[in-house]
């Protein structure tokens, strides 16, 4: 009998564990604004990213030690002059400085490939 009570136990550590952040994303938790834009800052936490300019947005995000991915809802004008609300699948191909207070690499996008920095804003 107490062997049955182990498995919830268990699968209850195993989910908490499971919808943790891994080290890479913990990196990333803050408050970082754009190298080309200022105006634009990216708040990373545990259960969502948030951009802070004209149209504030809340994505889920992953990360690894060299990529950050996110899907980004916009839109764009079909043929007709209407307005599609789409989904942008966004990748981020970076690398973290020695005090992990820069981010640069390369965003990639629906329009292609754009060099990409954040700078960390210290509290």
């Amino acid at each position: 009998m107490k062997k049955l009570l182990y498995i919830p136990i268990l699968l209850t550590f195993i989910l908490i564990i499971a919808c943790g952040q891994n080290s890479a994303e913990k990196k990333l938790n803050g408050k970082w604004y754009e190298t080309e834009n200022e105006k634009i800052s990216w708040e990373f936490y545990p259960d969502s990213l948030v951009f802070i300019d004209e149209d504030n947005a809340n994505v889920e995000w992953k990360a690894t030690e060299s990529k950050i991915e996110f899907t980004y809802q916009t839109f764009i004008w079909d043929s007709l002059g209407k307005q599609v609300d789409t989904e942008d699948n966004i990748l981020i191909d970076y690398k973290l400085s020695k005090n992990q207070d820069t981010l640069l690499g390369t965003l990639t996008n629906s329009y292609g490939k754009h060099k990409f920095g954040l700078i960390r804003i210290k509290e």
